[in-house]
């Protein structure tokens, strides 16, 4: 979307098609805040770590207590080199244990936070190298923009804040501190879990509403950034839907086949109803194809005049019959039969053209 930069705001007055918001995230550019996976890892590492504090503080106990048990001189002294290679791959081991499941939820609960938020997409286009991307003379006009500045005032504001919140509750439980000193180490242990809580949930929750607000930004930013000027909606337009002049073209190329077709029909008809002058209707019926006559031409005006023209030179009868003529013009398209209401209209004017070409009807 760098190409939009450097378009006037107040030009961009038409909504974006969602043709192209599917171009754009095929591309992988999409509207999205770093917020919302950043929140849902730290509640998510911090949650598993609370879970798993009694098995972590288990192991780690148990090995700090091997560690100082050991006469560390007198083992070393007798030239084991294996000695602080094996305590070092146990140290190793209890690390993995201990923080490999809290990675593991993290990086789990990293990928909930942004498939929450634009689904599933796989496109290559991030990757694409982009020599615009690692100019230093773009970057360093990029660092001097409004945005850039709103950003950074953002994350101070962030910062301040979260301090500020962490100040007073640490404050308020140092404060309280001195009357839990001369109880139990229990209860002084259970005074820190409820500090470390409080702090938690508090700050969370303004954690959460940076979240939801970045998240409302970033899809107004982003919706903003698609809009479109006039011209160029009607250019997506052109790409999209056709040039309306060639579609206009292949319109009216469409109707003049379809008028020579049924021109080209009449002379199959079997009777012309007229109006006279203006109107003409060309019926067909066969009786072992046919479930009813059928509506093979029709037309007003001119078109009547070249209709009755073709069925004159073509020997095809014309019979006079206002008003039927017009309730077929009006409810009956070419191709279709006449409707059951119509039936002893049409079969009497059937029955007198059979009868004048000595048929059976």
């Amino acid at each position: 979307m760098a190409e939009q930069d450097d378009r006037s705001r107040d030009d961009l007055t038409e909504e974006t098609s969602p043709y192209r918001l599917e171009e754009f995230r095929r591309k992988g550019m999409v509207a999205q805040s770093r917020e919302i996976p950043a929140l849902l890892v730290i509640c998510g590492v911090s949650v598993a770590a609370y879970a798993m504090a009694p098995k972590m503080g288990a192991q780690m106990g148990e090995f700090m207590r091997e560690v100082f048990r050991t006469d560390w001189s007198s083992r070393l002294d007798l030239g084991s080199g294996h000695v602080l290679a094996n305590t070092m791959m146990k140290a190793l081991k209890i690390a993995i244990v201990v923080g490999l499941p809290v990675c593991i939820v993290g990086f789990i609960l990293a990928i909930v936070g942004s498939m929450a938020q634009i689904g599933t997409i796989f496109s290559t286009e991030p990757l694409t190298p982009d020599l615009n991307k690692i100019n230093p003379i773009n970057g360093a006009k990029r660092f001097f923009t409004l945005k850039h500045l709103f950003e950074s005032i953002r994350i101070l504001f962030k910062f301040s804040v979260v301090s500020v919140v962490a100040y007073f509750i640490a404050k308020a439980e140092i404060l309280e501190s001195p009357h839990h000193i001369a109880g139990e180490t229990g209860s002084l242990l259970l005074a820190f879990a409820h500090g470390a809580k409080l702090m938690f949930f508090a700050l969370f929750g303004v954690l959460g509403l940076f979240a939801a607000v970045d998240f409302g930004i970033q899809r107004w930013e982003y919706t903003q950034k698609l809009r479109l000027t006039k011209q160029e909606a009607k250019q997506e337009f052109k790409e999209r839907e056709g040039d309306p002049i060639i579609k206009a073209r292949i319109r009216s190329i469409q109707r003049e086949m379809a008028r020579r077709r049924m021109m080209a029909a009449v002379k199959k008809a079997d009777v012309i109803v007229t109006n006279p002058t203006h109107i003409a209707i060309a019926l067909l019926y066969q009786k072992d194809k046919m479930e009813a006559p059928k509506v093979i031409a029709k037309g007003a005006d001119f078109l009547a005049q070249r209709i009755k023209k073709i069925a004159a030179d073509a020997g095809v009868p014309m019979i006079e019959n206002v008003p039927l003529a017009r309730t077929l013009y009006k409810t009956v398209k070419v191709g279709q039969y006449v409707p059951r209401a119509l039936y002893q209209a049409v079969a009497e004017v059937l029955a007198f053209v059979y009868r004048l070409k000595n048929r059976k009807f």
